[in-house]
């Protein structure tokens, strides 16, 4: 199954994400910040970024890499291997393992 975002759903989750900052990101908060931002340092339209597919198919080279990983830390404010885009090579494989940390690190 796809889990492609049009622009209008997009701009829905990121409004989510606006207004959830204190609590833990969901899944698809994530995946939308992943899709918007992975789609800002690779210049791709994020409706064109297919969740599914490795990012390095997109060209994510091991700098954007590490840009990426640590936007992510500031973002959600967790510790990061600055490689974690190979460990987790597709955005909803990130996103959920992402989501996962963020969740562990509010409930200690």
């Amino acid at each position: 199954m796809n889990e492609r975002m049009d622009s209008a759903q997009t701009t829905l989750v990121l409004d989510e994400m606006a207004q959830t900052q204190n609590e833990t990101p969901s899944v698809e908060v994530i995946r939308a910040w992943l899709l918007n931002k992975i789609g800002e340092l690779l210049t791709i339209a994020p409706e064109q970024i297919d969740t599914q597919e490795p990012l390095t198919n997109y060209g994510l080279s091991s700098m954007s890499g590490v840009i990426l990983s640590g936007d992510i830390e500031q973002w959600l404010g967790l510790e990061l291997a600055p490689m974690v885009a190979w460990e987790y090579p597709t955005i909803d494989a990130l996103a959920r393992y992402l989501a996962d940390e963020a969740a562990h690190r509010s409930a200690v």
